[in-house]
């Protein structure tokens, strides 16, 4: 706890760091303030972090987002907390808020403030006297013989609003579940036992507006009731307040509400990190391999060995939907792989289980590097657990991008909780891409093998038997084509992150195109791992994204990728193709791409600097084509005609 003077000097350290716009140095304060959880410091750090918005992007990359509130309570009192909360997971807010109960009109009214002010987000805030008002009339005989029909009811206007908002903004939307009511006149009696109690209808509802915005691009459900519950649903509504003003959260529970409400958004703009690096000593394990030996190490059913066995469940199950799990320790390596032999009966994870270990008295620094380039990823791909401070802060100063976890030494029953309530692995989807992520990392491991015992380039890549299959980005599925747009860095020739909403409008434009392409080969299947956004403009065709994923990179896919844009270009009446570059801090290795393929940088007449660099390439004169070594699929091969991809 801050004392008063702690506090003074910490809002003094962020005024300072505020007026020389040192954004870094205003969120550490800031966070440190925070702690202390008293309003008065919220609305501090709320005003000081508005007034660098400008270098919070410039200097931590903190992304700034228009989000519009519709809402059917009061939620201004909580706003200054979602902004610092924001700030703390590196968004800046633009936030403005609709009319008490008019979501209706401003949802759906072309020339409504919210359709005006064209956010980034909408915040859908309803409560269950909003949503279906006649749930606790209907459930309070426990028999409910309008419940069901009620609930469809509801779920048919949602399901309208939603989607008739869809159609005309392509705003990402978070939509907010319900609280389950803490008393009812049922009592706990008649709430467990009934099965139409107003408790159980609300989970029911709940549960069916999750499935609802499955069904909506771009849109996340919101589980209030989830933190609600984890924080007490006695303590989560002030009656008084909510009587009064239509409050529907205390103030004491005001900072959970705004976390839980940035990290579900979160999930609409930020990709989950892909690999975890776990130490062995005090993490996988108790104690010390070294010293105990593979006997004395703590793991298995018994206290305090099951704390370490919960810990190794929790990353299997994070491997099954496709992070990559990796071992980074200072360790002799045959002590461990005989320790994994020895105890397997008492571990719940192989080594087969890790993409990759790095076990050796080398800084755990380096090790990271090496992983993050045999794996082909950026370091803010990577979450690192370890017991030790002294590591753990060494990477956080080398490595700003990793995102660091120190294990509970003294309490390692909480190990799992420090893990799971980090959202670096928060995703609203996951797709059959991710599943596969594990075995398509140990094919490419294969790969390399044979890549060094080939000859040249152009044998060792015939030798690899790959299948290039094109098709519809709304057939990946979207949810993959969109994932790819968010997340792929290196190979993305002008990293715009469009939604699913938007990229539906390439798909949807007459002279649009939105095609991915999936790869396999003699290995394994990669799954899809390419997108290209195009449309045609009177005889051009201008391509919007291209990109690939760093995995497959070298192999000749993103000629053959740039090859069918072109096909289907010229096939839809173009004789030009317009490629766009906008230089960024990580797609480098694609800065030359159009350049290799022919393009000639268009000389721009404009005024008004731009970051982008326009190439052009006549068509009709030297159309790309795919390498020789690929087989092609998507073509007549497989009767994917050209509408299938593109609208023409």
């Amino acid at each position: 706890m801050l004392s008063d003077s702690e506090r003074q000097d910490l809002r003094r350290r962020i005024k300072d760091a505020a007026s020389r716009q040192d954004a870094g140095a205003a969120v550490k304060f800031g966070r440190e303030l925070l702690a202390s959880g008293k309003p008065a410091d919220v609305m501090f750090c709320a005003s000081a972090f508005g007034g660098i918005a400008d270098a919070l992007k410039s200097q931590m990359g903190t992304r700034r987002l228009k989000m519009y509130v519709v809402r059917s309570v009061t939620v201004e009192p909580i706003l200054p907390f979602l902004a610092t909360e924001a700030v703390l997971s590196n968004y800046a807010l633009d936030l403005q808020v609709g009319g008490y109960g008019s979501y209706v009109d401003e949802m759906l009214n072309p020339q409504s403030a919210l359709a005006k002010f064209e956010p980034d987000a909408v915040l859908v805030l309803l409560d269950l006297e909003e949503i279906a008002g006649r749930l606790p009339e209907l459930c309070a005989d426990g028999i409910g013989a309008g419940v069901e029909e009620e609930i469809e009811e509801c779920l048919a206007r949602m399901a309208q609003l939603l989607r008739s908002f869809r159609s005309g903004n392509s705003a990402r939307i978070l939509l907010q579940g319900l609280v389950v009511p803490d008393q009812t006149s049922l009592g706990d009696v008649g709430d467990a036992n009934l099965p139409h109690s107003l408790a159980n209808a609300v989970l029911q509802l709940n549960q069916r507006l999750a499935a609802l915005c499955r069904t909506v691009s771009d849109c996340v459900f919101f589980d209030v009731d989830r933190l609600a519950a984890r924080y007490g649903r006695a303590q989560w509504r002030d009656a008084r307040m909510f009587l009064a003003s239509r409050l529907p959260v205390s103030a004491d529970s005001f900072r959970t509400y705004s976390r839980g409400l940035v990290r579900s958004f979160s999930t609409l703009f930020r990709a989950p990190c892909k690999v975890l690096c776990t130490d062995l000593d005090n993490t996988l394990w108790g104690g010390v391999l070294g010293e105990d030996g593979p006997e004395g190490i703590a793991t298995g059913s018994a206290f305090p060995g099951n704390c370490y066995l919960d810990y190794q469940k929790y990353l299997k199950q994070l491997s099954s939907r496709g992070i990559l799990l990796a071992i980074v320790s200072k360790n002799n390596e045959a002590d461990v792989r005989d320790a994994f032999q020895i105890r397997a009966a008492d571990l719940a994870l192989s080594l087969d289980n890790f993409v990759a270990t790095k076990i050796s008295w080398n800084e755990k620094s380096d090790s990271i590097r090496e992983l993050a380039k045999e794996l082909s990823l950026g370091l803010d791909s990577f979450v690192f657990v370890d017991d030790n401070p002294v590591e753990c802060e060494a990477i956080r100063q080398q490595f700003p991008e990793v995102a660091v976890i120190e294990a509970p030494v003294e309490e390692p029953w909480k190990l799992v909780e420090v893990l799971a309530e980090q959202p670096f692995f928060d995703a609203a989807i996951v797709t059959d891409d991710d599943v596969n992520r594990l075995n398509e990392y140990k094919a490419q491991a294969q790969r390399a093998v044979l890549a060094n015992s080939a000859g040249n380039r152009d044998e060792f890549l015939a030798s690899l038997g790959i299948v290039c299959t094109f098709q519809s980005a709304l057939q990946a599925p979207l949810s993959r084509a969109v994932q790819l747009l968010a997340k792929t860095n290196q190979f993305n020739l002008t990293t715009r992150r469009h939604s699913a909403a938007e990229v539906e409008e390439f798909t949807s434009a007459a002279g649009g195109q939105a095609v991915v392409v999936r790869v396999r080969d003699r290995f394994g299947d990669a799954g899809v791992v390419g997108l290209a956004l195009a449309r045609n403009q009177g005889d051009s065709c201008y391509i919007d994204s291209l990109l690939l994923s760093c995995r497959v990179i070298g192999r000749g896919i993103e000629t053959a990728l740039l090859a069918y844009l072109g096909e289907h270009a010229l096939r839809n009446g173009a004789r030009q193709l317009v490629g766009e570059f906008i230089p960024t801090k990580k797609n480098a290795p694609c800065a030359s791409f159009y350049s290799d393929h022919g393009f000639v940088k268009r000389v721009s007449s404009e005024e008004v600097p731009s970051d982008s660099i326009f190439y052009e390439l006549d068509l009709t004169a030297s159309a790309p084509a795919s390498p020789k070594w690929i087989t092609l699929e998507g073509n007549e091969s497989n009767e994917l005609s050209a509408s299938a991809v593109f609208s023409s």
